[in-house]
C-alpha cells in the first residue's frame, strides 16, 4: 500500500483553513445549476445496507432543500476501530468515515480530520449530549459529529442466579458466585478493562498537545493514596477463586453468574439469557473504608470529514460535512438506535420514549455518571497495566508495594509521547 507522504505545517494549516469554509448556516443551499458529486463512504461492512438507506434519506432530503447536485455516494467496507490503520494514503481514502472516540489524536496528528466551522462546532453542541460534544473536540475544536456515546462496559447477568439488590456491589457478586460454585468474568488483564480500573479512586491523567496534535505533556497522579487503592481493589478481585479473566453470555454449562460485558455484546447476551437477561452499572468495591464505583471507560463512536479527499474543491468538501451532519442528526441516530440497539448521543433522540424505556439505556445512563470519558488516551496506558497484572498473579493474595507499583504505573504514563 502507498504511505501517507508527510505533509509540511504550511500545507496542514491551510487544509484545517480550508475544512472551515464560510460560517454559513449548514445547510444553506446556493443558487446554481448543480453539478454531480461523488463522495466515498467508510464504514462497519456489517450496517452496509442500513447505512446505505440513510444515504438514499440524505439525496432525498438535500433534493428538498432545493440542492440541485446529485450525489453518488461509494461505500468502503472499513470499520471504526481500523481506519486510523488501513487507510494510509489519505488522499485517495473516504471523504466521511466513521471512528471511534480514542483514535481522535491519531486521525489529527495525520489531517485527516477536517476543523467544523463556527455554525457545524455550534450545532454540534447544541444537538447533542455534554459527552459526545465533548468527544468531538481535541485541543480546543472541534472536529467530528458524533452519532454514539455509548461504547463501554458494565455488569450483565443472569437475573435468575443473583437477587437484583446484590448485583450493585462486587463484593456481594463474587460472595454469591463463591456460595453457588458460579464465575464472574472480568478482562482485567486487557487494558481497556484493566487499566481504567485505576480510575476508581478518582486517580486520572492530563494530557496537553502542540499545534500539530503531538503530545505536549502528560500529567498523571495515580501515584498518590486514590491510585493504590485502586492496585488493592484490583488485587481484591484477581484474588478471588470466583474471578475468571474469561468472558462468556452465562449458561448451565459455562457456570457463569455474569461478566463485565460490553454493549457490543448485548445481543448475544439476551439471545443466551432470554428474560434472564439482567444489566446493572459497574459495581461498588470497597477499599480501605471507601466505598467507590469500579472505573470504566465510555467512549463513543463519530464521522470525521477527510479534508484531504476534496482539497480544492469546496462543492465536494461541503457535501462531505452535510453527509456526517445528517448521518448524526436525531432522525438518523433514532433509525440507528431502532436498527442496531446503539445508544444515541443527540438530545432529542436520547428523549424519545422508545430510547429511554430500554433497560440497556437505563443501565448507561446510570454508568455516565462514573465512567470515564474515553477521548485522547496516553499511548503508554495500554501498556502501562502490565507489570500491575503480573506482580498481582505472582502474589497470590500476598500483600503488595502498593506505593512502588503505583509510582511505576504513573512514570509510565508520564513518559507517553
Amino acid at each position: 500500500m502507498k504511505k501517507l507522504f508527510a505533509l509540511s505545517t504550511a500545507a496542514l494549516l491551510a487544509l484545517g483553513l480550508a475544512s472551515c469554509g464560510e460560517d454559513k448556516p449548514q445547510g444553506e443551499v446556493e443558487q446554481g445549476e448543480g453539478k454531480a458529486i461523488t463522495l466515498t463512504y467508510s464504514g462497519t461492512a456489517s450496517n452496509k445496507d442500513f447505512n446505505v438507506s440513510l444515504f438514499e434519506k440524505f439525496k432525498e432530503a438535500r433534493k428538498a432543500a432545493g440542492d440541485k447536485n446529485t450525489y453518488t455516494i461509494e461505500y468502503l467496507e472499513i470499520g471504526p476501530d481500523k481506519i486510523d490503520s488501513e487507510i494510509q494514503h489519505w488522499e485517495e481514502g473516504p471523504d466521511v468515515y466513521e471512528f471511534a472516540s480514542d483514535k481522535i489524536t491519531g486521525l489529527y496528528q495525520k489531517g485527516a480530520l477536517a476543523k467544523l466551522s463556527v455554525p457545524q462546532a455550534k450545532w454540534v453542541k447544541e444537538n447533542n449530549s455534554e459527552l459526545g460534544a465533548n468527544l468531538a473536540q481535541f485541543n480546543g475544536a472541534t472536529y467530528a459529529y458524533p452519532f454514539t456515546g455509548d461504547n463501554t462496559y458494565y455488569f450483565q447477568y443472569d437475573k435468575s442466579l443473583i437477587d437484583e439488590t446484590k448485583v450493585g456491589s462486587i463484593e456481594e457478586i463474587l460472595k454469591v458466585c463463591g456460595e453457588n460454585s458460579l464465575k464472574f468474568g472480568y478482562n482485567l488483564e486487557e487494558a481497556f478493562w484493566g487499566a481504567a480500573a485505576m480510575f476508581t479512586f478518582g486517580a486520572d491523567y492530563k494530557m496537553e498537545f502542540n499545534v500539530d496534535g503531538s503530545v505536549k505533556n502528560v500529567e498523571a497522579n495515580f501515584d498518590g493514596p486514590a491510585g493504590q487503592k485502586a492496585i488493592k481493589a484490583l488485587q481484591k478481585i484477581m484474588s478471588d477463586k470466583s474471578w475468571t479473566n474469561e468472558m462468556k453470555a452465562p449458561t448451565p454449562d459455562n457456570k457463569f453468574l455474569g461478566c463485565i460485558a460490553g454493549t457490543w455484546d448485548i445481543p448475544a447476551y439476551k439471545e443466551k439469557l432470554g428474560e434472564n437477561y439482567g444489566c446493572a452499572p459497574m459495581p461498588t468495591i470497597t477499599i480501605d473504608g471507601e466505598t467507590k464505583n469500579l472505573g470504566a471507560f465510555l467512549g463513543g463512536k463519530l464521522f470525521g470529514v477527510n479534508p484531504y479527499k476534496s482539497a480544492g474543491d469546496k462543492e465536494q468538501l461541503k457535501a462531505a460535512h452535510e453527509l456526517a451532519k445528517f448521518l448524526s442528526n436525531e432522525e438518523s441516530q433514532l433509525a440507528r438506535f431502532e436498527n442496531q440497539n446503539v445508544a444515541p448521543c443527540n438530545v432529542k433522540a436520547a428523549a424519545n420514549e422508545m430510547v429511554t424505556k430500554d433497560i440497556n439505556v437505563k443501565c448507561l445512563i446510570e454508568q455516565a455518571e462514573h465512567a470515564h470519558e474515553q477521548t485522547a488516551v496516553p499511548g503508554n496506558f495500554w501498556t502501562a497495566p502490565a507489570t500491575l497484572v503480573k506482580a498481582i498473579k505472582e502474589a497470590n493474595g500476598a500483600e503488595l508495594d502498593y506505593a512502588t507499583l503505583a509510582k511505576t504505573f504513573n512514570d509510565t504514563i508520564k513518559a507517553s509521547k
